[in-house]
């Protein structure tokens, strides 16, 4: 079984985790660098083919970088975009839907890669940009984006998007980027400096990029037994590199065998690993398998996102009992804990609106929903408990109301609920 350290999964979890993609992650349809080269070339002369296919032979990014550029300049930079993207554009993408999935369902904080292929769409080097990667709008693991079809974290894209015609690949393309333009350097110093970054389909061969997480580390006093500031998923790493870059470099190495280079499923192992330990979808569907939830609410429309996650968590549960039961009032919620209690089959949590004036209590006035329900359970000593959920209007003044009454949590963000809900259906906190 493939091992996931906790440590990444608890940077994951906060949202401090950035996914920084390289080359490797989409070679399953995408050529290497160094076969497009030569693909290119074909349009050149012999002098220039000759030439190129000697650098790609050497294989290092000094030296692909180098055979680029002489094609872009033999070529004209318009002819050599072109004929790149088509190149880009013609393999099928099918059999990456797996992997692109599992990447867009783990919430990342953000996705940052060198890859200009059309594989990920996303935003190109910029302000803007930056600006949303480095602020986000308070994303995190339960955020929507990262439930069923969503579009997962913010995708920057590097080194550009041949699509845009914008890329960096030749060696004049990257001096200008990491040399010409401060933001740049600045973005990437700042993200490897105050995030967790997970490296795939990275070679670590970039000099520059090498250099700046020496930078960095230095700047952390990284010691030995201080919790990684990155890790990185590669293929058939000795035991004694792998020491050497957790040691020396502050990454952990997530290693696979790939039996000779026949083999690369290990590279999905991982990330389907991390996919099932991290997605809160799954993470959901893990804590209803065993569990009930009621939900409360006179008018669910207002509260309908909330609902229809935990109803897309509870049946990805595949439970043959319905796991999630609604009921439209105080007086049915009370009516549906007694007679699941009374069959064996209690609730394992409760979640009510406020609702006001849809309850009455026993003198017969009007009072909020909540407070019907919870003075109701109290009287009758129903025992599960319940979260209020509600909005932020009058929020302290209810907070205490629901709290005396006996409420686990009262809360008024999407957020804060589901953290709620994984809290109080967490084994360590199940009710007897």
């Amino acid at each position: 079984m493939t091992h996931v350290p906790t440590s990444l999964i608890t940077e994951i979890h906060a949202g401090n985790c950035v996914a920084f993609v390289g080359a490797g992650f989409s070679a399953t349809v995408i050529p290497p660098w160094g076969k497009l080269l030569s693909e290119l070339a074909r349009s050149s002369t012999t002098d220039i083919q000759n030439h190129v296919t000697s650098q790609v032979r050497k294989g290092s990014a000094h030296a692909l970088d180098e055979a680029a550029q002489v094609l872009q300049d033999h070529l004209g930079e318009d002819t050599f975009l072109d004929l790149l993207a088509s190149l880009l554009t013609k393999h099928d993408q099918r059999p990456m839907s797996q992997r692109l999935a599992w990447l867009r369902g783990i919430p990342f904080r953000s996705i940052l890669t060198t890859n200009f292929d059309p594989l990920l769409a996303g935003s190109t080097a910029g302000p803007d940009a930056y600006r949303r990667v480095l602020r986000p709008s308070g994303y995190r693991w339960w955020d929507p984006r990262y439930w069923g079809d969503a579009q997962g974290a913010v995708i920057l894209k590097l080194h550009g998007d041949v699509e845009k015609r914008e890329i960096v690949l030749t060696r004049r393309d990257y001096r200008r980027q990491l040399y010409s333009d401060p933001a740049y350097i600045t973005f990437l110093r700042t993200m490897i400096a105050t995030t967790t970054v997970l490296y795939m389909g990275f070679s670590f061969e970039d000099a520059y990029l090498n250099e700046l997480r020496s930078e960095i580390l230095a700047l952390l006093d990284q010691g030995d037994d201080s919790t990684p500031v990155a890790y990185a998923i590669v293929n058939d790493v000795p035991l004694d590199t792998q020491k050497h870059f957790r040691k020396h470099e502050g990454i952990e190495i997530l290693s696979y065998d790939t039996q000779g280079g026949k083999d690369f499923s290990g590279f999905d192992d991982y990330l389907g690993a991390i996919y099932e330990a991290t997605n809160p979808l799954v993470r959901f569907g893990r804590l209803l398998e065993k569990r009930r939830i009621l939900w409360v609410d006179p008018h669910p429309e207002n509260n309908g996102a909330a609902f229809d996650h935990l109803k897309a968590a509870a049946e990805a549960a595949q439970r043959k009992t319905e796991p999630l039961v609604t009921v439209a009032s105080a007086q049915d919620g009370v009516a549906a804990l007694e007679s699941a209690s009374n069959q064996g089959e209690p609730f394992d949590l409760a979640i009510t609106h406020w609702g006001d004036g849809a309850a009455q209590t026993p003198d017969g006035a009007s009072c909020p929903a909540a407070v019907g329900l919870l003075t109701a359970m109290r009287s009758r000593d129903l025992r599960c408990p319940v979260i209020v959920f509600a909005g932020p209007d009058n929020a302290d003044e209810r907070k205490f109301t629901a709290l005396e009454l006996g409420a686990l949590a009262y809360c008024f963000s999407f957020g804060r609920l589901y953290r709620t809900v994984e809290d109080a259906l967490s084994p360590a906190n199940e009710t007897g």
